[in-house]
């Protein structure tokens, strides 16, 4: 008895060491990160900022070597989870802060801005595209600036597309990564797909699992959740490896210089994405913005993934025909992507982006 409670006692000092090791270990690499990552141009600027918006406080991050250069508002999918912006800034726009004044903005409701004494009534998209004119009009003024750019990425792209709806002449141009049209008709494709893939691997597990999930509209948002886990096993949303990028993205929030551990523990944790879905999903499920919005007057411009099954690009494809925008419309495909463009095809997106 003495010889076990000697080794489980020995197992938990282990364990304790362990932990404690790991949060040294990132405490250094926070360190290392930010200080690699460091501007030292002139004119440049690297600064996190709390900032007023609907009346709540959220959270900007604004990079750039040189403040004379454009801005790009990059807006985050989601909702509620901000992965591919604010955390992951400091690797992912090393290229483009060369030529931009890059600023993320967790979202109301989203990591840094996350508060569990938000009101289910105040989150919705159309707050979001409030909350997000108002900032642009605090850039624009701030960086004495008559308009930005904008690249709104999944659910981002929702704001994003309102916004070059609803205010054109506070944009150079929009650009929608994954952009998001009609939610009920991206969920039959979506199932459609996961259906067809599992028929034709012969993966009979997961074909029982999909005829468990049922086909779409899907009102219960766990069950979309449950679908989009196939999407992620059969490259509907990353085309190589989504268990890699997840990681990477998991990784990112731990050793962000912007994050606290705590921050990043409520955003692992899904709180703010949990908060976010529930109190959205009604307003989620009844989304169409081909009926919504059939006229853009700013340049636009659509960056699809040809294999994403999260935000089917044919939506987007019969979108983008149909669409009158006499400023402009393109639409770039990536041969090489599904969900996440930037992150799978880096440099391909930031020449589309420099150029």
């Amino acid at each position: 008895m003495k010889i076990l409670l000697k080794i489980l006692k020995w197992a938990a000092y282990s364990v304790l060491g362990l932990l404690v090791l790991i949060f040294f270990s990132l405490l250094v690499y926070k360190w290392h990160l930010k200080r690699s990552t460091s501007i030292d141009t002139p004119n440049g600027i690297s600064s996190l900022e709390s900032i007023e918006l609907g009346g709540h406080e959220q959270w900007i991050f604004i990079r750039g070597t040189d403040i004379d250069n454009p801005i790009l508002l990059f807006l985050h999918g989601g909702p509620g989870t901000p992965m591919g912006g604010m955390p992951s800034a400091r690797k992912a726009d090393m290229n483009l802060i060369q030529y931009f004044t890059i600023v993320h903005w967790d979202q109301l409701g989203a990591g840094k801005s996350y508060d569990r004494e938000i009101h289910p009534s105040e989150l919705s998209y159309d707050r979001l595209t409030e909350d997000c004119s108002e900032l642009v009009d605090h850039l624009i003024s701030r960086f004495s600036k008559q308009k930005i750019f904008l690249v709104g990425h999944s659910s981002g792209s929702i704001i994003g597309l309102k916004m070059a709806h609803h205010y054109p002449d506070k944009l150079h141009a929009y650009v929608g990564i994954g952009q998001i049209i009609k939610e009920l008709e991206k969920q039959q494709i979506g199932y459609d797909f996961i259906k067809k893939e599992a028929e034709d691997r012969k993966d009979e597990s997961a074909k029982k699992a999909i005829e468990g999930i049922g086909p779409p509209p899907y009102y219960d948002r766990h069950k979309a959740n449950d679908k989009a886990m196939f999407l992620a096993e059969y490259g509907g949303f990353i085309h190589s490896d989504a268990s890699k990028f997840i990681v990477g993205q998991m990784f990112d929030f731990l050793v962000s210089p912007e994050y606290t551990l705590g921050e990043a523990y409520e955003t692992l944790t899904m709180k703010s994405l949990d908060f976010s879905m529930e109190v959205m999903w009604d307003e989620i499920m009844a989304i169409d913005l081909a009926e919504e919005i059939k006229t853009i007057d700013v340049p636009i411009y659509f960056f699809e993934g040809k294999y994403d099954m999260v935000t089917p690009t044919e939506i987007v494809q019969e979108y983008f025909t149909e669409l009158e925008a006499p400023k402009g419309k393109t639409l770039i495909l990536f041969e090489q992507s599904a969900h996440a463009p930037p992150q799978e095809e880096k440099e391909k997106y930031e020449e589309q982006l420099v150029h």
